[in-house]
């Protein structure tokens, strides 16, 4: 088996690291490069004499992509990272550079380039960036001591779609892959609940638009019990800033049941360990729940809840020891978490 510059490279860092000839193709294999156990061997044989990972002069056909071709490719895909292999093709055929699309494939493998799912984030406007990082400034000592949010309960709502089938699965090579039955437009539900350090609050599901009036009944009845028998003598309530949150009617509430409401900098989901929980709750669904009716769904978001607690909400809620110093780095921008 020939294996790439590249490949080879990789090879020998693993291999430095300790790893043996099957650890270095399993580790190979989740960087989207195959090779086998024996040829890993042989070369690492051969490299051990030679101390090179160059082939014998002469031997071997002459590799038609040369390192004005990789320049290309390399300078083409730091500008747009959603360079198709066929507009990569195209571009090379425009400066004289006749290869196959096989040939471009394997090229922008072996600079390390992989094909995957977009990696989405929240999208953040200019002026709230220099907001968040105020925020993270100013929190940046609670987060990393691990008790500065002892007194937060994070709150939000979330919309639970009725999903039988996680978002993948494997098939065989050669055999088609199942397919996976789903409705143009599933059932929904909506959820709302509040964590903290000391637990969680009750969850609350209903259906149709959350307005208002609809908001502060929730609260009525989810989050002043909880205040009352887990947070009497202090406390802050954490609310994105959502117009039925910052309502009259809502503010007007918050004010008569002495709630606190803790404001934090808008458009940061990543900065509300509560969105992570919602993630959890969604996947339980679709590959413990499968829920067909309606029911079964309502059913299988409040037997999740019950495995929410206290190791549970303190496990999300101190994750903002990653969160808060990676928003500082990146001056307030999205972190991805």
């Amino acid at each position: 088996m020939v294996f790439s510059s590249y490949k080879k490279l990789r090879i020998v860092f693993f291999h430095r690291k300790g790893l043996k000839a099957p650890a270095i193709g399993k580790r190979l294999l989740e960087e989207g490069m195959v090779a086998s156990r024996q040829g890993i061997h042989d070369f690492l044989k051969r490299y051990a004499s030679t101390g090179s990972i160059r082939r014998k002069q002469g031997s071997g056909r002459k590799s038609k992509v040369t390192e004005a071709i990789k320049d290309i490719v390399e300078k083409q895909m730091r500008e747009d990272d959603e360079t198709s292999a066929l507009q990569l093709h195209r571009l090379l055929l425009s400066k004289g550079h006749y290869l196959s699309i096989r040939t471009v494939l394997r090229c922008r493998q072996q600079l390390g380039w992989t094909f995957r799912g977009s990696a989405y984030c929240q999208m953040i406007r200019e002026a709230n960036k220099g907001k968040r990082l105020e925020w993270a400034r100013a929190n940046i000592g609670k987060a990393l001591t691990g008790n500065g949010f002892d007194d937060v309960i994070w709150s939000d709502e979330s919309s639970i779609q009725l999903e039988t089938h996680p978002r993948f699965c494997c098939h065989k090579k050669g055999e088609p892959p199942r397919k996976k039955p789903r409705a143009k437009h599933p059932v929904k539900v909506h959820v709302w609940a509040g964590i903290s350090i000391r637990g969680a609050t009750q969850i609350c599901v209903f259906d149709g638009i959350m307005k208002a009036p609809l908001y502060t009944e929730i609260l009525r009845s989810t989050l002043l019990p909880f205040l009352q028998n887990t947070c009497p003598d202090h406390h802050r309530f954490m609310q994105d800033n959502d117009p039925k949150h910052t309502s009259r009617v809502a503010q007007l509430f918050l004010e008569e049941h002495h709630v606190n409401w803790w404001k934090t900098p808008p458009e940061s989901p990543d900065c509300n360990p509560i969105e992570n929980l919602w993630h959890e709750l969604k996947e339980y669904c679709r590959r413990e729940v499968k829920p067909r009716p309606k029911d079964e769904l309502v059913q299988g978001i409040l037997e999740f809840w019950k495995t929410v607690d206290v190791q549970k909400c303190q496990k999300y809620i101190r994750h903002l020891r990653k969160v808060v110093p990676k928003v500082i780095e990146l001056n307030g921008a999205a972190t991805g978490y």
